[in-house]
């Protein structure tokens, strides 16, 4: 049963697209955390060098932004290849084009992430690690139907 499933070209894409994802997000929730905390000074909510650059009263939020467009950039450079070879399959063509639409893509998400968490974190207030797990899942599913349908689409 399991060979029938992974011999299904459509759902093995799927799982090798959560995996990707899945590793992505790792790289950006450890990223994000280790960049809060130590410019942070042990967290979002009690900030060490954030202190020094950001207005008091913006401090947690600001932090929490700041973090995600970091933690974007590595996660960004690290989910282009396996997306690229392994996920999608995408050999030859035009990978010049392929990087620019990757990059512009995770642009948009990242305007998606960045914009949850200054909600969640800033306006509703909620933890900033359970927020970024939370949006992190929404922008796995918005990258996935960018990939697929405009980046690495097969003509």
């Amino acid at each position: 049963m399991i060979k029938k499933l992974w011999n299904d070209k459509r759902l093995r894409e799927i799982f090798l697209y959560c995996v990707v994802g899945g590793l992505t997000t790792v790289v950006n929730y450890v990223v994000y955390f280790l960049f809060t905390r130590l410019v942070g000074g042990g967290g979002a909510q009690s900030p060490g060098l954030a202190a020094l650059i950001l207005d008091s009263s913006y401090q947690d939020a600001s932090l929490a932004i700041l973090g995600t467009l970091v933690a974007w950039a590595v996660a960004v450079a690290f989910a282009f290849y396996p997306n690229k070879r392994w996920v999608f399959k995408s050999q030859g063509g035009d990978t010049k084009r392929e990087i620019l639409q990757f990059l512009a893509a995770r642009v948009v998400s990242l305007g998606m992430d960045v914009g949850l968490m200054a909600l969640l974190v800033g306006a509703c207030g909620l933890n900033d690690m359970l927020s970024k797990l939370i949006v992190q899942v929404v922008v796995i599913i918005a990258n996935y139907f960018a990939s697929k349908f405009w980046i690495f689409k097969r003509n």
